[in-house]
């Protein structure tokens, strides 16, 4: 298979992969709860299937550094989070993602004048993650219930959506280098269109406590960035995708039980 044939089926790959996991959070949030549908927005779901082209078209050290970058920028995608939640109710929404995304290229232009090192990773993560909790300890993490429900066909073409937008924007990443590619792996785009469409079946005030519990939720990025930085070049980039992957689900069904727990506890 030639280089460009392969790089078109990982674009194809991520991009049917954004495309059912946008759809599917869009209908857990308006069938379930605010806080399980952004903790499972949080997920590395959309960022794995690109991982996964990059471990069998690279080698370990190129997986290594991109996952540094992807590391890193799970800061910028927190500064993307503090701007929308911090206009939303007070702006359009289309206002808010573009505040957002001006932070998140703001910070992500920071990231490639660094250099590729775990330490510099995790003090920008550092930084934007006490930003973050300063700017939201006061947001609610209970919302009302949607207003409605989405018909399947309104969900399928917003997933289709978001699945050409992350297709495109990883053909872009594939032609410019490990650090980039690590960056772009982790550019927002399921953030955008989840948020885009939720005004219209979410208050403010619940748009608020999905986007807050994404927040909280990103922290299941860390063993899967972690493991393949850490330990790729050391056991093989497939073995610490699988347990980064293991770590980032456990991470995120901990914090669902945590919740649940609070919540017997308040009633």
């Amino acid at each position: 298979m030639s280089g460009i044939d392969f790089t078109l089926l990982a674009m194809a790959a991520r991009g049917l992969a954004t495309a059912g996991f946008v759809g599917g959070v869009v209908a857990l949030m308006e069938r379930s709860s605010p806080f399980i549908g952004g903790i499972v927005l949080a997920l590395p779901i959309v960022t794995a299937p690109a991982y996964l082209f990059i471990i069998l078209h690279h080698e370990p050290v190129f997986v290594a550094q991109a996952a540094l970058g992807s590391l890193a920028t799970l800061g910028a995608v927190l500064l993307f989070l503090v701007c929308v939640i911090a206009l939303v109710g007070r702006a359009p929404m289309p206002l808010a993602l573009l505040g957002g995304l001006t932070a998140w290229f703001a910070t992500g232009l920071l990231i490639r004048s660094l250099p590729a090192a775990l330490w510099i990773s995790l003090g920008i993560l550092a930084a934007t993650g006490l930003i973050a909790w300063l700017a939201a300890r006061r947001v609610p993490m209970t919302a009302p219930a949607a207003r409605g429900r989405s018909p399947w066909s309104e969900i399928v073409l917003r997933g289709a959506t978001a699945g050409l937008l992350v297709a495109a924007v990883s053909g872009l990443a594939h032609l410019l280098g490990p650090t980039v590619a690590g960056i772009f792996a982790s550019f927002p785009v399921a953030l955008l269109t989840v948020c885009w469409f939720i005004p219209r079946r979410l208050e403010d005030a619940g748009i608020r406590a999905a986007l807050r519990a994404t927040e909280i939720g990103l922290v299941s990025h860390m063993p899967f960035f972690l493991s393949l930085a850490l330990l790729g070049t050391e056991i093989g980039a497939l073995l610490a995708f699988t347990l980064g992957i293991t770590g980032s689900l456990g991470i995120a069904v901990t914090l669902a039980l945590l919740r649940r727990r609070h919540l017997r506890k308040t009633v």
